[in-house]
């Protein structure tokens, strides 16, 4: 039965020994697969970011609202207080030849959370210090916000 088999890690410096099956398992369950990259992480809930929208419309805040859904999605319905709307395989050049700073506060959405995802990376990757994944279009009308077209 392999349930109870034993397996070796002398390579580990004696540190492990001998592991079974499930301590193996537990390990890796709990050690190694939440560092896994997670593509439709969000930092902030669409309450957070309605709050935002309306603290920046009473100037207690500034950031810029980019939708990095494409064209045609965005002509379908965006979220009110959107600023620009650059698909997320271009984001990279395209916000270089705007006038945004480095350290200018940016809330990325895009459907489900996944491309802006991928934009706040190659932000981040641009030196880009304050960027932000409001997560996707769909989590703010599933939480009864209005879309405007």
């Amino acid at each position: 039965m392999c349930f109870g088999a034993k397996f070796s890690f002398e390579n580990l410096g004696g540190l492990f020994t001998y592991l079974t099956l499930p301590t193996f398992i537990f390990f890796f369950s709990f050690f190694f697969f939440p560092f896994r990259y997670n593509g439709f992480a969000q930092d902030i809930s669409p309450a957070q970011l309605k709050k935002m929208i309306e603290e920046r419309k009473e100037g207690k805040t500034n950031f810029i609202l980019i939708d990095v859904r494409t064209k045609e999605e965005f002509e379908s319905g965006y979220i009110p207080g959107t600023d620009l709307n650059i698909s997320h395989d271009e984001i990279g050049e395209k916000i270089e030849k705007l006038n945004i700073k480095k350290d200018d506060t940016i809330v990325l959405y895009c459907r489900s959370g996944r491309r802006s995802e991928i934009a706040k990376q190659e932000l981040i990757k641009r030196g880009y210090k304050k960027v932000i994944n409001a997560g996707g279009i769909k989590q703010w009308v599933e939480s009864g916000f209005e879309l405007k077209k």
